[in-house]
C-alpha cells in the first residue's frame, strides 16, 4: 500500500513538472558579450549567459548562471567531435529550416554596438548599410515590444583598408517551451521516417521471393 502511495506521489510530481515546463518560457540572457580582432582592444571577460525558465513569462523558477570560467570549464569537459561538413551538407534539407521557424523566438532586449570594416571601403559601406537594413526589417517581427529603450543598435564603419570588427551586445531571447517541444517532436518524427526510408531502400525486392 505504501508503495502505491509513493508511485502515485511520484506520478503527480512528474505530471506537475511536465505541465510547469509546458507552460514556461525559456529565456537566454547574454550580458556584456564582446568579440574583436583588434589587437589594441581588450575583450571584456565579465560576460555571462543566464538560462532561465519563466512561468507565465513573469515568475522565474529555474535559473542557471554561466560566466566565462564556467563556460570554458564546460567546453573543456565536453568531447566535441569534428563536424563533417560534407555529411552535414548531405543531411541538410530546406525543410529543416521550416521546422526551426516553429520555435518563434522573441527578443525582449537588445543592446548592440558594432564596428566593422573590410579592405574595400565601398564593400564596408555596403555591409554596414545592409546590416542596419536587415536588423530594422526583422526587429518588428521578433521584438516582444517596440519600446525604444529596450532596443538600441549602432553599427559604425571602419575605413582602414583592413578586415576589422568589434562587437559588444546584450540580448534576451525568449522561446516558449511548447514550441521547443513541438520542434523536437518534429525532428524525432523526421528522424524515424528517414530511418524507415533508408531501411526500405536497402531492402531487396526479391528478398522474400521463392522463385
Amino acid at each position: 500500500m505504501v508503495l502505491v502511495f509513493i508511485l502515485l506521489a511520484l506520478f503527480i510530481i512528474l505530471l506537475t513538472l511536465f505541465f510547469l515546463i509546458l507552460l514556461s518560457t525559456f529565456h537566454i540572457e547574454i550580458r556584456n558579450f564582446s568579440l574583436t580582432n583588434m589587437k589594441e582592444e581588450k575583450l571584456d571577460k565579465n560576460y555571462a549567459v543566464i538560462l532561465s525558465l519563466y512561468l507565465g513569462n513573469k515568475i522565474k523558477w529555474i535559473s542557471i548562471h554561466l560566466n566565462d570560467k564556467k563556460l570554458r570549464k564546460t567546453y573543456s569537459k565536453m568531447k566535441l567531435e569534428k563536424i563533417d561538413l560534407k555529411k552535414l551538407e548531405k543531411d541538410f534539407r530546406w525543410e529543416d529550416l521550416r521546422v526551426v521557424r516553429k520555435l518563434q523566438p522573441k527578443i525582449s532586449n537588445l543592446k548592440l554596438n558594432m564596428q566593422i570594416g573590410v579592405e574595400n571601403p565601398v564593400v564596408t559601406a555596403f555591409t554596414v548599410t545592409s546590416l542596419c537594413s536587415i536588423i530594422s526589417i526583422l526587429l518588428p517581427y521578433v521584438a516582444t515590444n517596440m519600446k525604444k529603450q529596450n532596443y538600441e543598435y549602432t553599427i559604425v564603419p571602419i575605413y582602414q583598408n583592413q578586415n576589422l570588427y568589434k562587437i559588444q551586445f546584450d540580448c534576451i531571447i525568449q522561446v516558449k517551451m511548447v514550441h521547443i517541444i513541438n520542434v523536437i517532436s518534429s525532428f524525432l518524427k523526421k528522424g524515424r521516417s528517414d530511418l524507415n526510408e533508408r531501411t526500405t531502400s536497402h531492402r531487396r525486392s526479391y528478398g522474400y521471393s521463392y522463385e
